[in-house]
């Protein structure tokens, strides 16, 4: 199936919101920027803009082609762009950002798709445009080669852009700076994860610069590198279709996000590569975000390659993300999922497990208070034959006084860390097993060491549904909680879709949660399990079909 002509249409609409936003007052300093529903012009925001006017402009077949209200919009944009180049050439990204080399470059590099289109539009009417744009490029891409970065995504944005602006403008300085960054080698492990492990955002930020990188130099490591990356998404996608995000670094960390971005790269990987394996997965994320009401975005790259449109869709797809089990060792994370269940495991963090029936999910904290030790947080995490083993260890520390006296009495002013000695007191070892089934998992907690600690297991559910056991049923309401003694819990979600979890235990009632222990959610329904160490439980976690009835 083809999509280039009905995303021209949806950007065409949006390019008639972005004029409805434009300041047109001369008197205004902004003028020529774009409005957000903050009243704030985005310096930023206006390169990318830019790219969304002449995309509509220049293609013939587009309702705007060469259309009088969109010229006047790039000429007032094009003003307002070079009057808010700061002198180095970057723009601002003003949350946080001035003068930002990296974000102009990802700005630029959305400009670069336009400037593509631009350059293959012969009329005479797309004149006025060439020049002012070249000399933006020009002078941003000097500001961008003599300036620096942050994160790592950023150097793929800068030498993908460097590159291309390099044959824009003739300076050769672009290309010997891109090909420093480039130097430094590809932050993407065996698995296909990019240092900032980041599936909801930076992961389609990277793969975009990959493909940029490919087109600048011909070198197919490039596209390689998103192909494993893409790949490996595949075992983020969870049974709703959403992405697994809860062990992201960066700021899309637990948010709900879906595959939309990542449509375009599919499709574009795929076609470059010759696979259209990939190209069928990118009609499937296509045809998923317009069961939800979306559309993707990518005109821009449809218009620039239109033999691509349609890349592989005819041939028959089986999805490859319904069923996975694989461990991301250098991600300290590992995802399973048998159709419309999935499970995510993470070492290292207090919410170390995650269960997903449909849309429905619930996250497990195991809560321990041992010195300054708060929660269950595994220092390993292997497979086994029939699953994932996670394991812990913690103990109580007591400091020692100084064999000679300190050069201070300001205890602050001590480095007690470094220089006191400390005795190890009785330690806590647990391990928590998980054992793969057709409807679910079970979960083997045993601990050694310690007696007499209180343990609390927190399962903490999605609100809008129904909890219910053998002797209760009560909705779940945001922040709400409750301490099960014995029987099977069975959460119903707002949709529907059911998880069970059992058998329960409560043998106390212990709530208190010392500082820095991970936060009790306000945002979802709580239920407690409780115990005494020493702990050999077995709790069967599933997804069910419950009816609404006590």
């Amino acid at each position: 199936m083809q999509h280039c002509l009905e995303l021209l249409k949806v950007r065409e609409e949006h390019v008639r919101l972005l004029i409805s936003r434009q300041i047109t007052d001369e008197g205004d300093p902004r003028c020529g920027g774009f409005r957000t529903p903050e009243f704030h012009v985005e310096p930023r925001e206006s390169g990318f803009f830019l790219s969304e006017l002449i995309t509509v402009y220049v293609t013939p077949g587009s309702g705007l082609y060469l259309n009088a209200e969109v010229e006047q919009a790039i000429r007032r944009v094009l003003a307002y762009m070079e009057r808010h180049q700061r002198p180095d050439g970057c723009f601002d990204l003003s949350p946080c950002n001035f003068a930002s080399p990296p974000d102009t470059a990802f700005m630029v590099n959305a400009m670069l798709n336009g400037w593509w289109l631009l350059e293959k539009c012969g009329a005479p009417q797309c004149d006025f445009m060439r020049e002012p744009i070249r000399r933006l490029i020009d002078k941003a891409s000097r500001g961008i080669a003599a300036g620096g970065f942050h994160t790592p995504n950023h150097r793929w944005a800068i030498a993908s852009c460097l590159l291309s602006c390099e044959k824009i403008t003739g300076n050769p300085a672009l290309g010997e700076r891109a090909r420093q960054y480039l130097s430094e080698g590809l932050d993407i492990n065996e698995d296909g994860e990019f240092a900032e492990r980041s599936a909801g955002n930076y992961n389609q930020v990277n793969d975009d610069q990959m493909i940029r990188l490919f087109l600048a130099t011909g070198d197919r490591t490039y596209l390689e590198a998103a192909a494993r990356n893409l790949e490996m998404m595949y075992c983020y996608l969870d049974p709703d279709h959403s992405v697994f995000t809860n062990n992201s670094t960066r700021q899309d960390l637990g948010r709900k996000v879906y595959a939309d971005t990542y449509y375009i790269l599919f499709l574009l990987v795929g076609w470059l590569l010759k696979r259209p394996d990939l190209g069928r997965m990118a009609e499937w994320i296509y045809q998923d975000c317009r069961g939800r009401g979306a559309y993707p975005n990518g005109v821009e790259w449809l218009l620039l390659f239109p033999e691509m449109d349609g890349y592989g869709a005819e041939e028959p797809f089986t999805p490859p993300f319904q069923r996975y089990d694989r461990l991301f060792p250098a991600s300290d994370i590992a995802r399973i999922r048998e159709g419309r269940w999935s499970c995510s495991l993470l070492r290292g963090k207090a919410n170390c497990l995650y269960f997903q029936h449909g849309a429905f999910s619930v996250y497990l904290v195991i809560y321990g208070n041992l010195c300054d030790r708060r929660n269950f947080l595994a220092d390993t995490l292997e497979k086994t034959d029939d699953g994932y083993r996670m394991r812990a260890h913690a103990a109580g520390w007591y400091y020692l006084p100084f064999d000679e006296p300190p050069a201070t009495s300001d205890w602050w002013a001590m480095d007690n860390p470094n220089t006191r000695q400390r005795i190890e007191g009785l330690p806590l070892d647990t391990t928590l097993t998980i054992i793969k089934q057709p409807d679910g998992v079970d979960l083997r907690l045993t601990t050694e060491g310690i007696d007499q600690l209180p343990l609390r297991l927190e399962f903490a559910f999605l609100p809008g549904g129904l909890v219910r056991t053998e002797h209760f049923i009560q909705p779940a309401l945001p922040g709400g909680s409750v301490n099960v003694l014995d029987g099977s819990v069975t959460a119903i979600g707002p949709g529907g879709e059911g998880i069970s979890i059992g058998p329960a235990f409560g043998e106390h009632c212990v709530q208190q949660r010392m500082g820095g222990a991970y936060p009790l959610s306000a945002g979802h329904h709580t239920v407690f399990f409780t115990a005494y160490t020493p702990v050999d439980r077995v709790i069967r976690i599933r997804a069910v079909d419950p009816e609404y009835r006590p």
